[in-house]
């Protein structure tokens, strides 16, 4: 197999020395002879062996039989189509022609080109070598047959693709926007610090926290895809944040400037995620009892039985007063879905003052229950994302009205069952409601938007940005009814824009198997230690 790629930066060299590395013949062209010596030591390093398969052009070789070539020179739409109106003229028609643009229309790209049938997109991420991803990006006049060929030669590469329609920032760049956006957003309401809401997604089970990621990106490069995906869509839920641009317009760029959201002036910033120390013995003093049945509830009592000797569990909240009234921490496990302000009221007036109140603030409306307790100190509201084992880290409301003793009850607790606890502001959604939530819905607007189906959405996101689910199936983990709440809450405080799409109310539940376990049983994902799918975070713009 023969593949020419144009453009011999970091982009380009690592698609030539992942097509080298799977035995293609390449041929690599670019203009710039310090450009194309540097793409030569990256070649060497990434390919080894293999490199010796890659040639090095100026312009594109005559008579050059090329059954695939893929273009990979700077984001300049008329740039892109100048190299392609080229190719097409250069290789002939059986050639499979792709772009490896990350935010230009592909239509657009193939305008003027002959037989634009072929052309489509091969998008790559960073780096090639590592990264098992490719988006194959469907134009208004790709065929059917293009799309499976370049499925073939994505599997020859060793990767896994998902096919797109031809959108900003397909499939990848734009479900991912709410991590950064949202992030910002919490941030600048005063929900937490930096370091806080990082350690937060990351105890979510992000690689990186969203800020560390920005800076990692560089904000401007961040910033100008958040840019390109709003002014293309118009959708208000995914307008840049003033604050990045304001960082942008200081030179505050992130690693690269030496500044962005932290400082690199000292190296980079250092950060312990483990967990805290385990309690020496089990707990006889305080008594617990956790309310509900539903999965969350049951997950916390497995835990706390763990650390605590005396833990009752009251499986109907309507036998709630028939259990012991002794309790020193009262935790009510809700449905996940309903304000729980009238029961909360109802237990504030069966425990004494001193009992603490562990209510969940993604559904129950604090400020609103604080004017009806007559003891409103003793609440403390947790956030609880799906499964309890997936979240090392947990968000506790620090309200005006709670009291220290409270807070430091909560906190003893989660901590005695090995949870990191991080304090935050009260806002709808907390930090981990709002992010995890708004990603999971902007998968499900671009499932209705026909972008890409559920399966190749959660196997891009799993595979491109290494998030530890799939947004769809994190969805139907959380539950899409309390997905909706958490989203109704927010966008009652925030606007309209942030509301939840309506088919957040029957997530698409057509499929009971995991998308990655299919892409691991074809072989095509390496989740050994050290691969690109464990190892690296992944960058999504």
């Amino acid at each position: 197999m023969i593949t020419v790629v144009i453009g011999g930066g970091t982009m380009g060299a690592g698609i030539a020395a992942v097509a080298a590395l799977a035995g293609d013949d390449v041929a690599l062209v670019e203009p710039d002879a310090a450009a194309r010596e540097r793409a030569r030591g990256l070649i060497a390093h990434a390919a080894n062996e293999s490199a010796g398969k890659v040639q090095y052009y100026e312009t594109i070789p005559a008579g050059l039989q090329a059954d695939l070539a893929i273009e990979a020179v700077p984001e300049r739409l008329d740039l892109k189509q100048s190299v392609f109106t080229t190719l097409a003229q250069a290789l002939g028609p059986q050639a499979l022609l792709a772009t490896n643009t990350s935010s230009l229309s592909v239509s657009e790209i193939a305008q003027g080109v002959e037989n634009p049938e072929r052309v489509l997109g091969l998008h790559f991420f960073n780096p090639p070598t590592a990264m098992k991803l490719v988006e194959i990006v469907r134009g208004e006049k790709t065929g059917d047959e293009a799309v499976e060929r370049a499925r073939s030669a994505a599997t020859r590469f060793g990767k896994t693709a998902v096919v797109t329609a031809d959108t900003p920032g397909f499939i990848v760049n734009r479900v991912a926007r709410p991590f950064y956006l949202q992030a910002m957003r919490a941030y600048d309401a005063g929900t937490g610090t930096l370091e806080e809401l990082d350690l937060l997604a990351r105890g979510a089970g992000f690689r990186m926290g969203p800020f560390e990621l920005m800076d990692l990106i560089g904000l401007d490069i961040n910033l100008a895809t958040s840019e390109s995906i709003y002014e293309s869509t118009g959708a208000a839920r995914l307008k840049p944040v003033e604050l990045q641009r304001e960082l942008v317009r200081a030179g505050k760029l992130g690693r690269k400037s030496g500044a962005g959201f932290y400082d690199y002036s000292g190296g980079t910033p250092k950060h312990d995620d483990s967990p805290p120390a385990l309690p020496a013995q089990i707990n006889a003093e305080e008594r617990i009892l956790v309310v509900g049945l539903t999965n969350a509830a049951i997950e916390l009592r497995e835990a706390i039985d763990k650390a605590y000797a005396h833990v009752n569990v009251c499986e109907n909240p309507e036998a709630v007063e028939e259990m012991p009234l002794d309790s020193t921490v009262v935790i009510d496990g809700g449905d996940g879905v309903s304000d729980r302000g009238s029961f909360i009221a109802e237990l504030d007036g069966l425990f004494a003052p001193d009992t603490v109140l562990l209510v969940d603030a993604y559904a129950t409306d604090l400020i609103a229950l604080a004017k009806r307790l007559r003891h409103p100190e003793r609440v403390v509201g947790f956030g609880l994302l799906g499964s309890l084992s997936r979240q090392s880290a947990i968000e506790i409301v620090d309200a005006e009205e709670t009291s220290d003793d409270a807070l430091e009850l909560a906190q003893e607790l989660f901590e005695s069952i090995g949870k990191r606890v991080v304090l935050v502001g009260n806002s709808p959604g907390l930090f981990l409601g709002r992010t995890v939530g708004s990603i999971v819905n902007e998968a499900v607007c671009a499932v209705q938007d026909d972008v890409a189906t559920p399966n190749d959405v959660d196997l891009a996101m799993r595979l491109g940005t290494n998030y530890p689910l799939g947004p769809i199936a994190w969805g139907r983990e959380i539950g899409g009814d309390r997905v909706v709440r958490i989203l109704q809450r927010l966008a009652g405080a925030e606007g309209a824009a942030f509301a939840p799409h309506r088919a957040l109310w029957v997530l698409d539940v057509e499929s009971d198997q995991d998308p990655m376990d299919v892409a691991v049983a074809e072989g095509v994902v390496d989740t050994k230690p050290g691969s690109g799918f464990v190892g690296y975070p992944g960058i999504p713009l």
